[in-house]
């Protein structure tokens, strides 16, 4: 874990100003209405996140996450998910041949002009529809 802070802290000094400037927010550490509001203002995935969420998870999910990854959704928990948490719903694979999964956030990059996921933690698998079951 000291190694993965250390990477994210020299990403941060390495990287282009804007993203320089920006505060990376654990959401561990935040107030549940915090999170609602960072959840509802994110609009991408940097990508130490997305690489987290092409490496992570069955085997199946990772073949499909390298043919195409898509963000569907952030939300906020519902039971049995943690409600003081923000969540990635994302789409991996081609065609008829797509999962999803269910990504918890675990810090979020803010700055002036955007909030964004930097660091994912557990995933989840999520039925393709509404009352299709989980592969």
């Amino acid at each position: 874990m000291r190694a993965l802070s250390s990477a994210i802290a020299a990403l941060l000094f390495a990287a282009p100003p804007a993203m320089s400037q920006s505060k990376w927010l654990e959401s561990g550490r935040l107030e549940r209405w915090e999170v609602s509001e960072l959840c509802g203002r994110t609009g991408d995935v940097r990508s130490l996140a997305r690489a987290q969420m092409t490496t992570t998870g069955p085997e199946r999910w990772r073949q499909l996450s390298r043919q195409q990854l898509t963000v569907e959704a952030f939300v906020l928990g519902t039971p049995p998910m943690d409600p003081g948490r923000c969540y990635i719903v994302a789409r991996a694979g081609l065609g008829e041949d797509t999962e999803r999964r269910l990504f918890e956030v675990r810090d979020f990059i803010v700055n002036a002009e955007s909030t964004s996921v930097f660091v994912v933690g557990r995933n989840f698998a999520l039925p393709l529809k509404s009352g299709e079951p989980t592969r």
